[in-house]
């Protein structure tokens, strides 16, 4: 009798938990259901309840399989519109001033700067910040936001220009910061050695 009941328990678990895919739709809802076919027009599944149901396929952004594996089936992302050459270098400028980063120009006149006061009177940095003010940016280093976007040689103009400038601008506050951090250092350190003698 005992293994009668754990035989009927066992096959009514293996009922209740047999994996489903499913459908997740671009508004976020998410629907369970085994699916049948996907044709660019429709998905047709088969729900919970065991009828044949049918999606809008413009209407399923991604199909997660029972067996794990996922299927992206719209990409959420509108394209990028065309952009006449004037819009399209301006909003190359926009977005570099948005994602291009330079901490090197930065830093590396910042700690030239404040490393040559007592020697040079800062004049290493103001050599370190030009070279690397006049130096283009990598091209590693342009962090475009939308890569369709690099063909378009007027975007990439405008924002290769506002890298080069926001570098250069990066390269001047570091000197600036150094000359007064460095300074003030060094007149610390000045005091404190003569203060102990």
């Amino acid at each position: 009798m005992r293994f009668i009941l754990l035989f009927l328990c066992g096959l009514l678990l293996t009922l209740r938990t047999t994996a489903q895919d499913i459908i997740l739709q671009a508004d976020g809802t998410e629907t369970p259901g085994k699916v049948l076919t996907i044709t660019p027009e429709r998905i047709t599944y088969v729900s919970a309840t065991a009828d044949t149901m049918q999606l809008p396929a413009a209407q399923v952004f991604l199909i997660r399989y029972a067996n794990g594996t996922k299927e992206v089936l719209r990409n959420l992302a509108a394209p990028a519109p065309a952009l006449n050459p004037t819009e399209a270098y301006a909003q190359g400028r926009h977005d570099a001033r948005v994602h291009f980063k330079a901490p090197g120009a930065f830093w590396g006149t910042f700690g030239a700067t404040a490393a040559t006061i007592p020697v040079l009177g800062g004049l290493g940095g103001l050599a370190t910040g030009t070279a690397i003010a006049v130096t283009p940016p990598k091209e590693y280093n342009l962090r475009v936001p939308d890569p369709m976007r690099q063909a378009d040689a007027n975007y990439m103009r405008g924002y290769e220009k506002q890298a080069q400038r926001k570098k250069v601008g990066k390269a001047a506050a570091g000197f600036g910061t150094g000359l007064v951090v460095g300074s003030a250092l060094w007149v610390l350190i000045a005091l404190s050695t003569i203060n102990h003698m």
